[in-house]
């Protein structure tokens, strides 16, 4: 998939280069882009470690050679290969009062050099669970991480399959808020 939206990029800006050619008479200059494959994210992203959550994991669901804990993790990981976004499952990260968190994934958008967090509640109907969610989602915002910018949440009630549509277009509004935060006059 990053292959096809890499020639599709291409595709846009050989025709706007012909089109400024074409406006102006001569070749606009390149711009110099980001090497994000040694950006401060790429390397927090590839420094994350898997495999510590201390948690038991029930009904495991077994993906491309990894447990999940659910049906609807698994299916979210499969979202996730099939759109070529790089993914950790269950890192271990560090909130800001010290304590060990356990995302259940981590993606990575090297196009944008973006990382995202990603909550999935499945137990939405228990009153203690989501007084377990409640503190979790504080202690992520405490340490940066925001709602829609940085970090998605998704809640299940049912256990009704992921529309991928749905994941995607989450993850595209998450590209086109940071784009405009970066890239916004004033």
């Amino acid at each position: 998939m990053l292959m096809n939206e890499r020639e599709k990029c291409e595709q846009i800006l050989k025709r706007l280069e012909s089109e400024f050619i074409a406006e102006y008479g001569y070749l606009c200059e390149s711009v110099e882009l980001p090497d994000y494959g040694n950006s401060p994210n790429r390397r927090m992203f590839d420094s994350l470690v898997t495999g510590r959550n201390p948690y038991k994991k029930e009904n495991k669901v077994r993906y491309n050679n990894c447990f999940y804990r659910s049906k609807l993790e698994a299916d979210f990981a499969r979202i996730m290969d099939e759109h070529g976004v790089p993914f950790k499952y269950e890192p271990e990260i560090t909130v800001y009062n010290g304590r060990h968190r356990y995302p259940d994934f981590v993606l990575y958008l090297p196009w944008l050099d973006i990382i995202i967090l990603v909550e999935i509640y499945g137990k939405c109907d228990d009153p203690d669970y989501l007084v377990s969610v409640r503190d979790r989602q504080y202690e992520y915002m405490m340490s940066g991480w925001k709602p829609g910018i940085n970090m998605l949440s998704y809640y299940y009630y049912d256990k009704l399959p992921y529309l991928p549509e749905m994941v995607m277009e989450d993850i595209l509004n998450v590209e086109a808020r940071n784009y405009m935060m970066t890239h916004s006059a004033g």
